[in-house]
Protein backbone atom coordinates (compact mmCIF):
# COMPACT_ATOMS: atom_id res chain seq x y z
CA UNK A 1 0.00 0.00 0.00
CA UNK A 2 2.78 2.52 0.90
CA UNK A 3 4.53 1.88 -2.86
CA UNK A 4 1.06 2.32 -4.55
CA UNK A 5 0.47 5.71 -2.58
CA UNK A 6 4.55 6.87 -3.30
CA UNK A 7 4.00 5.93 -7.24
CA UNK A 8 0.54 8.01 -7.71
CA UNK A 9 1.71 10.82 -5.93
CA UNK A 10 4.96 10.78 -8.26
CA UNK A 11 2.74 10.10 -11.13
CA UNK A 12 0.71 12.73 -10.13
CA UNK A 13 4.09 15.05 -9.45
CA UNK A 14 5.11 14.46 -13.36
CA UNK A 15 1.64 15.39 -15.09
CA UNK A 16 1.34 18.67 -12.37
CA UNK A 17 2.71 21.65 -15.03
CA UNK A 18 5.61 22.89 -13.81
CA UNK A 19 4.77 27.08 -12.23
CA UNK A 20 7.61 28.92 -13.40
CA UNK A 21 8.14 32.79 -12.41
CA UNK A 22 7.30 35.62 -15.26
CA UNK A 23 10.01 37.55 -15.42
CA UNK A 24 8.87 41.76 -15.06
CA UNK A 25 11.63 43.50 -16.90
CA UNK A 26 12.55 46.16 -14.56
CA UNK A 27 13.25 49.95 -15.06
CA UNK A 28 15.38 50.99 -17.39
CA UNK A 29 18.37 52.92 -16.52
CA UNK A 30 18.53 56.73 -17.20
CA UNK A 31 21.32 56.12 -20.04
CA UNK A 32 19.52 53.48 -21.79
CA UNK A 33 16.62 55.59 -21.76
CA UNK A 34 18.05 59.07 -23.28
CA UNK A 35 19.30 56.65 -25.93
CA UNK A 36 15.90 55.51 -27.07
CA UNK A 37 14.75 58.64 -26.90
CA UNK A 38 17.38 60.30 -29.24
CA UNK A 39 17.39 56.98 -31.48
CA UNK A 40 13.61 58.08 -32.00
CA UNK A 41 14.51 62.23 -33.29
CA UNK A 42 17.50 60.24 -35.87
CA UNK A 43 15.01 58.06 -36.97
CA UNK A 44 12.46 61.33 -37.67
CA UNK A 45 15.06 63.35 -38.89
CA UNK A 46 15.85 60.27 -41.83
CA UNK A 47 12.32 59.95 -42.66
CA UNK A 48 12.86 63.66 -43.26
CA UNK A 49 15.31 63.45 -45.15
CA UNK A 50 14.03 60.50 -47.16
CA UNK A 51 10.72 62.47 -47.86
CA UNK A 52 12.24 65.50 -49.18
CA UNK A 53 15.02 63.51 -51.12
CA UNK A 54 11.75 61.61 -52.76
CA UNK A 55 9.94 64.76 -53.04
CA UNK A 56 13.32 66.51 -55.12
CA UNK A 57 13.94 63.29 -56.94
CA UNK A 58 9.70 63.35 -58.41
CA UNK A 59 10.57 67.36 -59.11
CA UNK A 60 13.52 66.53 -61.04
CA UNK A 61 15.79 68.78 -59.39
CA UNK A 62 18.80 66.86 -59.83
CA UNK A 63 19.18 68.98 -62.65
CA UNK A 64 19.74 72.04 -61.29
CA UNK A 65 21.58 71.17 -57.54
CA UNK A 66 22.58 68.70 -55.93
CA UNK A 67 19.35 66.47 -53.91
CA UNK A 68 21.23 65.48 -50.93
CA UNK A 69 21.68 68.83 -49.84
CA UNK A 70 18.61 70.20 -50.68
CA UNK A 71 17.39 67.65 -48.66
CA UNK A 72 18.95 68.47 -45.97
CA UNK A 73 17.82 72.65 -46.11
CA UNK A 74 14.15 71.21 -46.87
CA UNK A 75 14.52 69.03 -43.41
CA UNK A 76 15.45 71.91 -41.53
CA UNK A 77 13.02 73.66 -43.21
CA UNK A 78 10.24 71.37 -41.75
CA UNK A 79 11.33 72.02 -38.35
CA UNK A 80 10.98 75.84 -39.00
CA UNK A 81 14.59 76.70 -40.61
CA UNK A 82 14.89 79.92 -43.08
CA UNK A 83 16.66 79.66 -45.78
CA UNK A 84 18.70 82.55 -47.70
CA UNK A 85 20.56 82.48 -51.32
CA UNK A 86 22.78 84.60 -53.11
CA UNK A 87 24.67 84.76 -56.83
CA UNK A 88 28.44 83.29 -56.51
CA UNK A 89 30.98 85.15 -57.61
CA UNK A 90 32.08 84.08 -61.28
CA UNK A 91 35.74 84.48 -62.53
CA UNK A 92 35.35 82.94 -65.77
CA UNK A 93 33.27 86.06 -66.87
CA UNK A 94 35.15 88.48 -65.87
CA UNK A 95 38.29 87.43 -67.59
CA UNK A 96 36.30 86.99 -70.88
CA UNK A 97 35.11 90.47 -70.86
CA UNK A 98 37.69 93.24 -73.29
CA UNK A 99 40.37 95.01 -71.88
CA UNK A 100 38.80 97.77 -70.73
CA UNK A 101 36.02 95.47 -69.39
CA UNK A 102 38.74 93.83 -67.23
CA UNK A 103 39.83 96.85 -65.83
CA UNK A 104 37.03 98.13 -64.27
CA UNK A 105 35.61 94.90 -63.30
CA UNK A 106 38.98 94.61 -61.49
CA UNK A 107 38.53 98.36 -59.94
CA UNK A 108 34.87 97.80 -59.61
CA UNK A 109 34.86 94.74 -58.14
CA UNK A 110 33.15 92.84 -61.23
CA UNK A 111 32.18 89.01 -61.27
CA UNK A 112 29.25 89.33 -58.94
CA UNK A 113 30.19 92.17 -56.94
CA UNK A 114 30.51 95.87 -56.99
CA UNK A 115 29.10 96.75 -60.20
CA UNK A 116 28.33 93.91 -61.47
CA UNK A 117 24.43 92.77 -60.92
CA UNK A 118 24.26 89.95 -58.18
CA UNK A 119 21.20 88.43 -56.96
CA UNK A 120 19.98 87.44 -53.51
CA UNK A 121 16.91 86.16 -52.08
CA UNK A 122 15.33 84.49 -49.10
CA UNK A 123 12.06 82.33 -48.02
CA UNK A 124 10.50 81.47 -44.93
CA UNK A 125 8.02 78.51 -45.72
CA UNK A 126 7.53 75.07 -43.72
CA UNK A 127 6.86 72.11 -45.90
CA UNK A 128 4.14 70.48 -43.74
CA UNK A 129 4.73 66.81 -45.56
CA UNK A 130 8.31 66.42 -44.56
CA UNK A 131 7.34 68.24 -41.13
CA UNK A 132 4.29 65.45 -40.82
CA UNK A 133 6.13 62.06 -41.82
CA UNK A 134 8.91 62.98 -39.54
CA UNK A 135 6.76 63.59 -36.27
CA UNK A 136 5.15 60.52 -37.20
CA UNK A 137 8.32 58.41 -37.17
CA UNK A 138 9.19 60.64 -34.17
CA UNK A 139 6.00 59.63 -31.62
CA UNK A 140 5.81 55.54 -33.11
CA UNK A 141 10.02 55.22 -32.23
CA UNK A 142 9.36 56.85 -28.97
CA UNK A 143 6.70 55.24 -27.42
CA UNK A 144 7.45 51.44 -28.76
CA UNK A 145 8.30 50.62 -25.86
CA UNK A 146 5.95 53.19 -24.12
CA UNK A 147 3.01 50.53 -24.96
CA UNK A 148 4.80 47.46 -23.96
CA UNK A 149 4.91 48.06 -19.89
CA UNK A 150 4.05 51.28 -17.97
CA UNK A 151 7.14 53.44 -17.37
CA UNK A 152 7.93 56.05 -14.27
CA UNK A 153 8.35 59.52 -14.86
CA UNK A 154 11.93 59.62 -14.61
CA UNK A 155 12.35 57.16 -17.44
CA UNK A 156 9.95 59.15 -19.21
CA UNK A 157 12.12 62.13 -18.47
CA UNK A 158 15.26 60.89 -19.16
CA UNK A 159 14.00 59.72 -22.86
CA UNK A 160 12.52 62.90 -23.13
CA UNK A 161 16.25 64.45 -22.47
CA UNK A 162 17.97 62.50 -25.08
CA UNK A 163 15.06 63.50 -27.70
CA UNK A 164 15.76 66.93 -27.18
CA UNK A 165 19.63 66.79 -26.79
CA UNK A 166 19.47 64.97 -29.82
CA UNK A 167 17.51 67.56 -32.14
CA UNK A 168 19.75 70.66 -30.56
CA UNK A 169 22.73 68.19 -32.08
CA UNK A 170 21.53 66.07 -35.23
CA UNK A 171 19.51 69.67 -36.15
CA UNK A 172 22.80 72.06 -35.64
CA UNK A 173 25.04 69.86 -37.99
CA UNK A 174 22.18 69.44 -40.87
CA UNK A 175 21.80 73.58 -40.76
CA UNK A 176 25.62 73.76 -41.06
CA UNK A 177 26.07 71.05 -43.89
CA UNK A 178 23.03 72.31 -45.42
CA UNK A 179 24.76 74.67 -47.83
CA UNK A 180 25.16 74.27 -51.61
CA UNK A 181 24.58 75.87 -55.33
CA UNK A 182 21.62 75.48 -57.85
CA UNK A 183 21.00 76.91 -61.27
CA UNK A 184 18.92 79.94 -61.64
CA UNK A 185 17.45 80.14 -64.89
CA UNK A 186 18.48 83.02 -67.26
CA UNK A 187 14.71 84.73 -67.21
CA UNK A 188 14.59 85.48 -63.44
CA UNK A 189 17.34 87.98 -63.50
CA UNK A 190 15.70 89.90 -65.76
CA UNK A 191 11.56 89.24 -63.94
CA UNK A 192 13.73 90.03 -61.06
CA UNK A 193 13.63 93.32 -61.64
CA UNK A 194 10.13 93.74 -62.01
CA UNK A 195 8.31 93.72 -65.38
CA UNK A 196 8.83 97.13 -66.27
CA UNK A 197 12.27 96.97 -66.13
CA UNK A 198 13.47 93.65 -67.55
CA UNK A 199 13.53 95.34 -71.13
CA UNK A 200 15.56 98.13 -69.78
CA UNK A 201 17.91 95.34 -68.00
CA UNK A 202 18.70 93.74 -71.18
CA UNK A 203 19.30 96.73 -73.06
CA UNK A 204 21.44 99.27 -70.85
CA UNK A 205 22.08 96.60 -67.93
CA UNK A 206 23.77 94.72 -70.84
CA UNK A 207 26.28 97.10 -72.03
CA UNK A 208 26.98 97.91 -68.29
CA UNK A 209 27.60 95.04 -67.54
CA UNK A 210 29.78 94.40 -70.66
CA UNK A 211 31.29 97.48 -69.60
CA UNK A 212 31.97 96.39 -65.91
CA UNK A 213 33.02 92.40 -66.35
CA UNK A 214 29.52 91.66 -65.60
CA UNK A 215 27.91 90.25 -68.60
CA UNK A 216 24.26 90.64 -69.86
CA UNK A 217 21.88 90.00 -67.07
CA UNK A 218 19.89 87.70 -69.30
CA UNK A 219 22.50 86.05 -71.12
CA UNK A 220 23.21 83.25 -69.46
CA UNK A 221 21.92 80.92 -66.53
CA UNK A 222 23.11 81.95 -62.72
CA UNK A 223 24.58 80.44 -59.94
CA UNK A 224 23.26 80.67 -57.01
CA UNK A 225 24.72 79.51 -53.42
CA UNK A 226 21.72 78.75 -50.37
CA UNK A 227 22.31 78.38 -46.64
CA UNK A 228 19.93 77.62 -43.36
CA UNK A 229 19.89 80.10 -40.50
CA UNK A 230 21.29 77.81 -37.87
CA UNK A 231 20.14 79.67 -34.72
CA UNK A 232 15.88 79.59 -36.34
CA UNK A 233 16.56 75.75 -36.97
CA UNK A 234 17.78 74.50 -33.85
CA UNK A 235 15.08 76.61 -31.92
CA UNK A 236 12.30 75.22 -34.14
CA UNK A 237 13.46 71.62 -33.87
CA UNK A 238 13.48 71.79 -29.80
CA UNK A 239 9.82 72.97 -30.30
CA UNK A 240 9.05 70.66 -32.86
CA UNK A 241 10.37 67.65 -30.82
CA UNK A 242 8.82 69.49 -27.64
CA UNK A 243 4.63 69.63 -28.95
CA UNK A 244 5.25 66.16 -30.74
CA UNK A 245 6.23 64.27 -27.38
CA UNK A 246 3.27 66.20 -25.77
CA UNK A 247 0.59 65.69 -28.34
CA UNK A 248 1.08 61.89 -28.57
CA UNK A 249 0.99 61.45 -24.46
CA UNK A 250 -1.85 63.62 -24.73
CA UNK A 251 -4.05 62.23 -27.61
CA UNK A 252 -2.39 58.29 -27.44
CA UNK A 253 -4.79 55.38 -26.35
CA UNK A 254 -2.27 52.88 -25.97
CA UNK A 255 0.01 54.69 -24.14
CA UNK A 256 0.06 55.35 -20.76
CA UNK A 257 2.59 58.17 -19.37
CA UNK A 258 3.04 59.13 -15.46
CA UNK A 259 1.96 62.96 -16.11
CA UNK A 260 0.47 63.32 -12.68
CA UNK A 261 -0.92 65.99 -10.84
CA UNK A 262 -3.54 68.69 -12.72
CA UNK A 263 -2.40 66.89 -15.99
CA UNK A 264 -4.09 63.54 -15.30
CA UNK A 265 -6.89 65.28 -13.71
CA UNK A 266 -7.92 67.01 -17.12
CA UNK A 267 -7.09 64.94 -19.35
CA UNK A 268 -10.06 62.61 -19.42
CA UNK A 269 -12.21 65.24 -20.27
CA UNK A 270 -9.89 67.04 -22.94
CA UNK A 271 -8.02 64.21 -24.51
CA UNK A 272 -11.39 63.13 -26.60
CA UNK A 273 -12.06 65.84 -28.71
CA UNK A 274 -8.00 66.97 -29.31
CA UNK A 275 -7.97 63.11 -30.39
CA UNK A 276 -10.78 62.94 -32.71
CA UNK A 277 -9.44 66.55 -34.03
CA UNK A 278 -5.71 65.57 -34.65
CA UNK A 279 -6.57 61.73 -35.85
CA UNK A 280 -8.70 63.15 -38.33
CA UNK A 281 -6.44 65.83 -39.63
CA UNK A 282 -4.03 63.22 -40.11
CA UNK A 283 -6.11 60.77 -41.85
CA UNK A 284 -7.01 63.48 -44.30
CA UNK A 285 -3.13 64.56 -45.29
CA UNK A 286 -1.54 61.07 -45.21
CA UNK A 287 -4.00 59.48 -46.81
CA UNK A 288 -4.50 61.30 -50.17
CA UNK A 289 -0.75 62.14 -50.26
CA UNK A 290 0.14 58.51 -50.15
CA UNK A 291 -1.76 57.99 -53.16
CA UNK A 292 -0.32 60.35 -55.23
CA UNK A 293 3.15 59.78 -54.70
CA UNK A 294 2.47 56.23 -55.60
CA UNK A 295 1.08 57.14 -58.52
CA UNK A 296 3.83 59.68 -58.96
CA UNK A 297 6.18 57.67 -58.89
CA UNK A 298 4.68 54.64 -61.07
CA UNK A 299 4.14 57.09 -64.19
CA UNK A 300 6.50 59.48 -63.58
CA UNK A 301 6.88 62.41 -65.92
CA UNK A 302 4.72 65.78 -65.67
CA UNK A 303 2.68 63.85 -62.85
CA UNK A 304 5.69 62.38 -60.93
CA UNK A 305 6.69 67.11 -60.35
CA UNK A 306 2.69 67.36 -59.26
CA UNK A 307 2.99 64.29 -57.12
CA UNK A 308 6.81 66.35 -55.38
CA UNK A 309 4.84 69.27 -54.81
CA UNK A 310 1.53 67.44 -53.01
CA UNK A 311 4.46 65.31 -51.05
CA UNK A 312 5.88 68.68 -49.74
CA UNK A 313 2.67 70.74 -49.58
CA UNK A 314 -0.48 68.93 -49.38
CA UNK A 315 -0.91 69.48 -45.53
CA UNK A 316 -0.25 73.35 -45.91
CA UNK A 317 -3.18 73.19 -48.84
CA UNK A 318 -5.60 71.30 -46.05
CA UNK A 319 -4.73 73.83 -43.59
CA UNK A 320 -5.35 76.75 -45.77
CA UNK A 321 -8.04 75.00 -46.89
CA UNK A 322 -9.80 74.22 -43.35
CA UNK A 323 -9.51 77.62 -41.95
CA UNK A 324 -11.07 79.40 -45.14
CA UNK A 325 -13.85 77.07 -44.43
CA UNK A 326 -14.46 78.70 -40.74
CA UNK A 327 -14.23 82.46 -42.37
CA UNK A 328 -10.54 82.98 -41.88
CA UNK A 329 -8.98 85.38 -44.52
CA UNK A 330 -6.07 84.48 -46.74
CA UNK A 331 -4.08 86.52 -48.83
CA UNK A 332 -1.53 86.21 -51.53
CA UNK A 333 0.61 88.99 -52.44
CA UNK A 334 3.16 90.07 -54.49
CA UNK A 335 5.20 93.36 -54.24
CA UNK A 336 7.81 95.09 -56.46
CA UNK A 337 10.95 96.06 -54.60
CA UNK A 338 11.87 99.54 -56.52
CA UNK A 339 15.23 100.60 -56.74
CA UNK A 340 16.78 102.96 -54.31
CA UNK A 341 16.74 106.44 -54.92
CA UNK A 342 20.78 107.03 -54.58
CA UNK A 343 21.84 104.47 -56.82
CA UNK A 344 24.09 106.38 -58.98
CA UNK A 345 23.52 102.97 -61.86
CA UNK A 346 19.93 103.79 -61.96
CA UNK A 347 20.66 107.57 -63.21
CA UNK A 348 22.58 106.13 -65.50
CA UNK A 349 20.00 103.65 -66.54
CA UNK A 350 17.37 106.59 -66.83
CA UNK A 351 19.27 108.49 -69.01
CA UNK A 352 20.17 105.04 -71.59
CA UNK A 353 16.78 104.40 -71.80
CA UNK A 354 16.59 101.78 -69.49
CA UNK A 355 14.72 103.05 -66.39
CA UNK A 356 11.58 101.93 -64.31
CA UNK A 357 8.49 102.03 -66.11
CA UNK A 358 5.45 102.23 -64.31
CA UNK A 359 3.45 98.99 -66.03
CA UNK A 360 0.78 96.57 -64.75
CA UNK A 361 3.17 93.94 -63.81
CA UNK A 362 4.96 96.57 -61.34
CA UNK A 363 1.81 97.03 -59.60
CA UNK A 364 1.46 95.67 -56.20
CA UNK A 365 -0.91 92.70 -56.78
CA UNK A 366 -3.39 91.01 -53.63
CA UNK A 367 -5.75 88.15 -54.14
CA UNK A 368 -8.09 87.39 -51.82
CA UNK A 369 -8.47 83.28 -51.91
CA UNK A 370 -11.99 83.59 -50.64
CA UNK A 371 -12.74 85.17 -53.67
CA UNK A 372 -10.86 82.58 -56.16
CA UNK A 373 -13.64 79.57 -57.69
CA UNK A 374 -12.66 76.00 -58.05
CA UNK A 375 -14.58 74.12 -61.12
CA UNK A 376 -17.48 76.71 -60.97
CA UNK A 377 -17.87 77.17 -57.21
CA UNK A 378 -16.61 79.76 -54.91
CA UNK A 379 -13.67 78.17 -53.28
CA UNK A 380 -14.77 79.45 -50.15
CA UNK A 381 -18.03 77.09 -50.83
CA UNK A 382 -16.29 74.10 -51.06
CA UNK A 383 -13.64 74.81 -48.41
CA UNK A 384 -17.01 75.73 -45.85
CA UNK A 385 -18.51 72.24 -46.91
CA UNK A 386 -15.28 70.45 -46.91
CA UNK A 387 -14.48 72.44 -42.52
CA UNK A 388 -18.08 71.33 -41.72
CA UNK A 389 -18.18 67.90 -42.50
CA UNK A 390 -14.62 67.61 -41.02
CA UNK A 391 -15.98 69.12 -37.89
CA UNK A 392 -19.37 67.61 -37.27
CA UNK A 393 -17.55 64.26 -37.69
CA UNK A 394 -14.84 65.16 -35.20
CA UNK A 395 -17.13 66.16 -32.58
CA UNK A 396 -19.11 63.00 -32.76
CA UNK A 397 -16.68 60.97 -32.07
CA UNK A 398 -15.23 63.05 -29.44
CA UNK A 399 -19.06 63.13 -27.76
CA UNK A 400 -18.78 59.42 -28.22
CA UNK A 401 -15.71 58.75 -26.18
CA UNK A 402 -15.89 61.83 -23.83
CA UNK A 403 -16.59 60.28 -20.26
CA UNK A 404 -19.95 61.56 -18.26
CA UNK A 405 -17.89 62.53 -15.25
CA UNK A 406 -15.45 64.53 -17.30
CA UNK A 407 -18.14 66.51 -19.67
CA UNK A 408 -19.37 69.38 -17.17
CA UNK A 409 -18.87 72.73 -18.36
CA UNK A 410 -16.06 74.67 -18.05
CA UNK A 411 -18.49 77.00 -15.73
CA UNK A 412 -20.90 76.48 -13.04
CA UNK A 413 -23.84 75.02 -15.04
CA UNK A 414 -26.23 71.75 -14.04
CA UNK A 415 -29.54 73.01 -16.02
CA UNK A 416 -30.40 71.64 -19.10
CA UNK A 417 -28.08 70.28 -21.80
CA UNK A 418 -24.89 70.73 -19.14
CA UNK A 419 -23.29 67.64 -20.59
CA UNK A 420 -23.40 69.07 -24.27
CA UNK A 421 -22.18 72.34 -23.59
CA UNK A 422 -19.30 70.91 -21.60
CA UNK A 423 -18.36 68.83 -24.40
CA UNK A 424 -19.35 72.19 -26.93
CA UNK A 425 -16.67 74.17 -25.13
CA UNK A 426 -13.99 71.66 -24.89
CA UNK A 427 -14.28 70.85 -28.63
CA UNK A 428 -14.47 75.02 -29.39
CA UNK A 429 -11.30 75.35 -27.82
CA UNK A 430 -9.20 72.41 -29.23
CA UNK A 431 -10.59 73.45 -32.74
CA UNK A 432 -9.92 77.53 -32.04
CA UNK A 433 -6.05 76.21 -31.02
CA UNK A 434 -5.26 73.35 -33.79
CA UNK A 435 -6.46 75.84 -36.73
CA UNK A 436 -4.85 78.93 -35.28
CA UNK A 437 -1.89 76.82 -34.92
CA UNK A 438 -2.30 75.29 -38.75
CA UNK A 439 -2.53 78.88 -39.75
CA UNK A 440 0.59 80.02 -38.61
CA UNK A 441 2.66 76.86 -39.98
CA UNK A 442 1.32 77.70 -43.45
CA UNK A 443 2.06 81.19 -43.83
CA UNK A 444 4.58 81.69 -46.62
CA UNK A 445 7.21 84.22 -47.64
CA UNK A 446 9.81 84.78 -49.78
CA UNK A 447 11.87 87.71 -51.87
CA UNK A 448 14.08 87.86 -54.87
CA UNK A 449 16.22 90.65 -55.70
CA UNK A 450 19.09 91.79 -57.99
CA UNK A 451 21.27 94.76 -56.81
CA UNK A 452 24.53 96.71 -58.27
CA UNK A 453 26.96 99.15 -56.95
CA UNK A 454 25.99 97.27 -53.47
CA UNK A 455 22.42 98.46 -53.38
CA UNK A 456 18.94 96.68 -54.82
CA UNK A 457 18.10 97.78 -57.74
CA UNK A 458 14.45 95.94 -57.82
CA UNK A 459 12.91 92.68 -57.01
CA UNK A 460 9.79 91.02 -55.76
CA UNK A 461 8.46 90.02 -52.69
CA UNK A 462 5.82 87.32 -52.02
CA UNK A 463 3.97 86.11 -49.35
CA UNK A 464 0.73 84.01 -48.84
CA UNK A 465 -0.78 85.19 -45.11
CA UNK A 466 -3.55 84.06 -43.18
CA UNK A 467 -4.98 85.65 -39.79
CA UNK A 468 -4.28 83.87 -37.22
CA UNK A 469 -6.09 85.94 -34.96
CA UNK A 470 -9.61 85.77 -37.39
CA UNK A 471 -9.05 81.92 -37.46
CA UNK A 472 -8.37 81.50 -33.82
CA UNK A 473 -12.13 83.68 -33.23
CA UNK A 474 -13.89 82.05 -35.96
CA UNK A 475 -12.47 78.42 -35.43
CA UNK A 476 -13.86 78.76 -31.25
CA UNK A 477 -17.10 79.72 -32.83
CA UNK A 478 -17.51 76.88 -35.60
CA UNK A 479 -15.74 74.43 -33.03
CA UNK A 480 -18.60 74.54 -30.37
CA UNK A 481 -21.19 74.55 -32.71
CA UNK A 482 -20.13 71.86 -34.07
CA UNK A 483 -19.22 70.41 -30.79
CA UNK A 484 -22.77 71.04 -29.52
CA UNK A 485 -24.15 69.70 -32.57
CA UNK A 486 -22.27 66.23 -32.65
CA UNK A 487 -23.03 66.31 -29.03
CA UNK A 488 -26.83 66.58 -29.15
CA UNK A 489 -26.15 63.77 -32.26
CA UNK A 490 -24.38 61.46 -29.81
CA UNK A 491 -26.88 61.76 -27.36
CA UNK A 492 -30.39 61.40 -30.19
CA UNK A 493 -27.73 58.00 -31.26
CA UNK A 494 -28.28 56.48 -27.46
CA UNK A 495 -31.82 57.11 -27.34
CA UNK A 496 -32.38 55.85 -30.56
CA UNK A 497 -30.73 53.11 -30.07
CA UNK A 498 -32.37 52.44 -26.52
CA UNK A 499 -35.54 52.30 -27.90
CA UNK A 500 -35.02 49.93 -30.82
CA UNK A 501 -37.39 47.55 -30.74
CA UNK A 502 -34.98 44.94 -30.98
CA UNK A 503 -33.45 46.45 -27.29
CA UNK A 504 -36.97 46.70 -26.01
CA UNK A 505 -37.73 42.96 -26.01
CA UNK A 506 -34.14 42.31 -24.93
CA UNK A 507 -34.96 44.74 -21.82
CA UNK A 508 -38.45 42.60 -20.93
CA UNK A 509 -36.26 38.95 -21.09
CA UNK A 510 -36.19 37.64 -17.74
CA UNK A 511 -32.43 36.53 -18.63
CA UNK A 512 -31.43 40.22 -19.43
CA UNK A 513 -31.39 41.22 -16.30
CA UNK A 514 -27.97 43.14 -15.69
CA UNK A 515 -26.71 45.83 -13.03
CA UNK A 516 -25.81 48.27 -16.11
CA UNK A 517 -29.69 47.98 -16.87
CA UNK A 518 -30.87 51.46 -17.07
CA UNK A 519 -33.81 52.32 -14.79
CA UNK A 520 -37.13 54.88 -15.62
CA UNK A 521 -35.95 58.29 -14.81
CA UNK A 522 -32.62 57.72 -14.66
CA UNK A 523 -30.41 60.56 -15.61
CA UNK A 524 -29.39 60.47 -19.41
CA UNK A 525 -25.68 60.68 -18.77
CA UNK A 526 -25.80 57.60 -16.66
CA UNK A 527 -27.12 55.92 -20.34
CA UNK A 528 -23.88 56.04 -22.00
CA UNK A 529 -21.88 53.41 -19.57
CA UNK A 530 -23.19 50.05 -20.61
CA UNK A 531 -23.18 50.96 -24.15
CA UNK A 532 -19.41 50.93 -23.80
CA UNK A 533 -18.57 54.68 -23.84
CA UNK A 534 -15.91 55.48 -21.62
Amino acid sequence: MPASTSASTSTTARSRPVSRPVSVPGPDGPGASALEGAAAVLCGLVAMAAVAWLALWLLGAGSVGSPVTMAMALAAMAVGGSVSAGSVNSASSTGSSGSMGSMLSGLFGGGGGGMSPSMSGAASVMPLGVTLVGSVVLWLVFSRRLRQRPFTTRELGARAAGAGAAALIAFLLVATLAHGTFSMPASAMSKGLGGGQSAGAGAGGGALGGMFGGGSASSQDTTMSYDIHVGSTVFGALVWVSVVLALGCLVSRRVRVPLGGAVDRVRPGWAPSLCAVVRTLLVLAVVPVALVTFVGVVVGGRFGAVAGGVLLLAPNALAVLLTLGVGAPWTAATHPVQSQGGNPLASIMDALGGGQQTTAQQQPRTEHLRSLSAGGWPLWLAALAVTAAVLLTCAFVAARNTVPAHSRPLHRYDGPLARQLGTAERFGLVTAVVLGSAAWLAGASGNLGVSMFGSEMGGTRAELTGSVLWTVVFGLLAGGAAGLLGSLARTADLYGGMTSPRRILARKSPSAASPHSPVPGTDPGTLEAPLGNR
